[in-house]
């Protein structure tokens, strides 16, 4: 092959940055490394110990693994969108910035996905998803299209690289040589023959067009895996085009950083000019408007519509106890700030056209955050006797380490790219638009070389990286500690006439509690001085040890009448000891029903047995009533009881099952004399659920429509169809270059 002075001009300026990394090169690796070798010491922890190392708990099932998926598989369709539309369009300046925007959207599709893999709890179950998953789920959905995605991704950026890759083998690196063979191998024996030639362009615009839609319907199918959950903050229809919108503005942003970071790193001045991050920077500009149009459309529908739930969610954003500082910036600061530093000719620099990029791809994190964690914490049925940390989440360390071992990841594949192949492309096929873009280059190198010649350069500094190495280094500095303070919590449940002890065994790490497990706990009462052993257990994965006593108890009690309970935990060396101890009084309790023309009384009994077994009514306590629905007690009213009953009428309008049917529970709660009792009784007094109707449109229902089945079926075989004659096109190509080295040399 033969190529023109320019592109051989520009190999000059990228091999020694191809053969060489250079002092700093190796410290970024080896921050890199060790950022990955903490994140992957975090990942061993968290198989090990499970997912309690994490804040993800029952109410936040999903946390920022969630948040950085959806960040990282945004940014990488931006990539492909914007290479795609900029390759279609002949724009004269796309070619310095195409690669890194096609580099983008492989290494975030890469790392992407395995976040949602760390979110699981049982890996080794992974592939059920592939031999037991059912296509009417959006999440196999997801799944299908994403792998889809991923593949058409490392097509187009491999087609882009065919020229250079072929330039590579013909003009060899001097270091590495099984470089050169993996240049020679993947080059496809390009030999810019005509045939060759058209069939390249042909599969390179093809591609770009098949990638375009694909990337929109990907991150719509993400998108729909919330919007079609029937949540608060969740299910809304303009969550599609708002993710598609929300993924080209961060993405934007991310090419922007990449392009400075890249231009400072390799003195890329001359190809990178100030019109691209103009240019760029203009599109932010734009997206952040329409971004910003999208977020004020969404909350102002939910405020105005004033319903109850979305009303609960938007109180959380908006309190400056929990998430207001966090909203104010991602809808706020991350949306204004951009347009204002922008829009403005006098700010508009390159400096402040990064800054502007780095507050907005911050801000979309942020957005990706709230997003999920707000919505999990405000269930849909009220909580009952929860700790506050299972309610509630804050990310632990293993999650924050595992999320840097992301960006590192995604930093180092970048970084060892640029040093395989150049970063900008070197060859180039359209000559008009060489001639407008080495006029271009022509006027930025006079200016970088009259900068140049009035100062000199300076050593940069190393200080931000050796106080990261200090940070590392005392991170991973393990010293053994004395044990760890233990917390006993001892409770009596007294379950129609069943007596139970529950003792749960806790202790607090990383501002965490956290439940200990296969502990042993004794159990003790209290008979005149000394304490009689009633029995042991130990505890479970919630950290809760339990034991049943007997039906009578040859114990005394104390002045009050009431039995002295207590748990002890004798401690290891891990954790000391720990005890605590209930006085309660013995109680029965009756429900009965009672029907009066149309009143219906439900009535409670209530009395304690004293030492010889007589009854004494109770007195000034309060009874709760409740009936059980699916996920919890629903309460239906309290009532305080006097001389042993306590009355309350009964809600009519209460649905039961099919025939009426109904459990009443009353209950004591946390009462001073008698801890927990409750008892329960079935009557008929409910109102009577009509038959349910089976409605075939819902995507988590084997009956789901078929035609969103076979749409998605369609549209995925025909991207697999141009993926599949691009490859075959690729072996004709290198078929066509066999055929052309073998004529050159007969």
């Amino acid at each position: 092959m033969e190529y023109n002075s320019k592109t051989i001009k520009n190999y000059e300026d990228f091999k020694p940055q191809l053969e060489s990394i250079g002092r700093y090169g190796y410290f970024f690796i080896t921050a890199m490394v060790m950022i990955i070798a903490w994140g992957t010491y975090a990942l061993y922890t968290q198989l090990s110990k499970g997912q309690v190392v994490t804040g993800m708990r029952d109410y936040v099932i999903w946390g920022i693994y969630d948040a950085n998926f959806i960040f990282f598989i945004g940014i990488s369709y931006a990539g492909a969108l914007i290479s795609g539309i900029l390759h279609l369009m002949r724009v004269e300046w796309r070619h310095p910035i195409l690669r890194m925007a096609e580099t983008i959207t492989v290494v975030s599709t890469m790392i992407g996905p395995s976040y949602i893999f760390l979110s699981m709890g049982r890996l080794e179950r992974v592939w059920h998803i592939l031999v037991y998953g059912r296509i009417q789920s959006p999440i196999v959905w997801d799944v299908f299209a994403i792998s889809t995605y991923l593949i058409g991704s490392f097509i187009f950026l491999y087609l882009a690289c065919v020229r250079d890759l072929a330039f590579m083998r013909d003009h060899p690196v001097g270091v590495a040589k099984w470089r050169n063979s993996i240049y020679k191998f993947m080059s496809a024996n390009y030999r810019d023959t005509p045939k060759q030639r058209e069939l390249l362009n042909q599969l390179i615009d093809l591609i770009s067009i098949v990638i375009i839609p694909l990337a929109i319907l990907v991150h719509s199918v993400l998108a729909w895996i919330f919007g079609m959950t029937l949540r608060p903050g969740w299910h809304s229809t303009i969550f599609a085009p708002y993710f598609v919108l929300a993924a080209i503005y961060s993405g934007t942003g991310v090419l922007i950083i990449v392009m400075f970071v890249f231009r400072k790193i390799y003195h890329l001045e001359a190809h990178i000019t100030k019109n691209h991050f103009t240019y760029l920077g203009i599109l932010l500009m734009i997206l952040g408007a329409l971004y910003g149009y999208f977020t004020f459309s969404e909350y102002l529908t939910n405020w105005y519509g004033s319903v109850k739930w979305d009303m609960e969610v938007l109180y959380r954003l908006f309190d400056t106890s929990t998430y207001w500082w966090w909203f104010f910036f991602s809808a706020f600061i991350g949306v204004l700030l951009p347009i204002i530093l922008i829009a403005m000719p006098r700010f508009r620099s390159i400096k402040t056209i990064v800054f502007a990029a780095t507050i907005a791809v911050t801000a979309l994190w942020v957005k990706r955050y709230l997003i999920i964690i707000p919505t999990l914490e405000t269930p849909l049925l009220p909580l009952h006797d929860i700790r506050p940390e299972f309610a509630s989440y804050s990310p632990s360390w293993v999650e924050w380490s595992l999320t840097a071992m992301g960006i590192a990841i995604w930093l180092l594949l970048f970084f060892l790219f640029s040093k395989f192949l150049p970063i900008i492309p070197v060859v180039r096929v359209n000559s008009a638009d060489e001639r407008d873009y080495f006029k271009l280059r022509k006027l930025a190198k006079e200016r970088i070389l009259r900068r140049m010649i009035k100062k000199t350069r300076k050593d940069k500094s190393v200080v931000a990286g050796i106080l990261i190495l200090l940070i590392l280094a005392s991170s991973l500095v393990c010293r053994a500690g004395d044990p760890v303070r233990s917390r006993l919590k001892l409770e009596f449940l007294n379950k129609s006439g069943t007596r139970i002890l529950t003792a749960k065994l806790t202790s607090k790490k990383d501002d965490q509690t956290i439940p200990l497990e296969g502990m042993q706990v004794s159990f003790f009462i209290q008979g005149g001085k000394d304490k009689a052993l009633l029995g042991k257990g130990s505890t479970d994965e919630a950290g809760k040890a339990t034991f049943t006593l007997p039906g009578k108890l040859d114990a005394p009690r104390n002045k009050e009448g009431k039995y002295s309970y207590s748990a002890t935990f004798e401690g290891n060396k891990e954790y000391e000891p720990s005890e605590s101890s209930a006085e309660i009084r013995d109680v029965f309790m009756k429900i009965t029903f009672e029907q009066k023309d149309s009143a219906k009384l439900i009535r409670l009994f209530a009395a304690e047995i004293n030492q010889k077994g007589d009854s004494i009514p109770v007195d000034g306590s309060t009874a709760l009533f409740y009936v059980p629905r699916t996920f919890s007690l629903l309460k239906i009213g309290e009532q305080p009881v006097k001389a042993g009953n306590a009355e309350l009428d009964f809600p009519v309008t209460l649905p039961g099952d099919s025939l009426g049917n109904l459990t009443i529970v009353a209950k004591f709660e946390d009462n001073d004399n008698y801890g927990s009792a409750e008892v329960s009784e079935n009557m008929a007094w409910g109102k009577p659920l009509p038959p349910m109707m089976v409605i075939k449109r819902g995507l988590g229902d084997t009956n789901a429509p078929l035609w969103m089945v076979y749409t998605l079926i369609v549209l995925l075989s025909l991207v697999w169809f141009h993926f599949t004659y691009a490859i075959f096109t690729i072996f004709r190509i290198r078929y066509l270059g066999n055929k052309a080295l073998k004529e050159e040399q007969s």
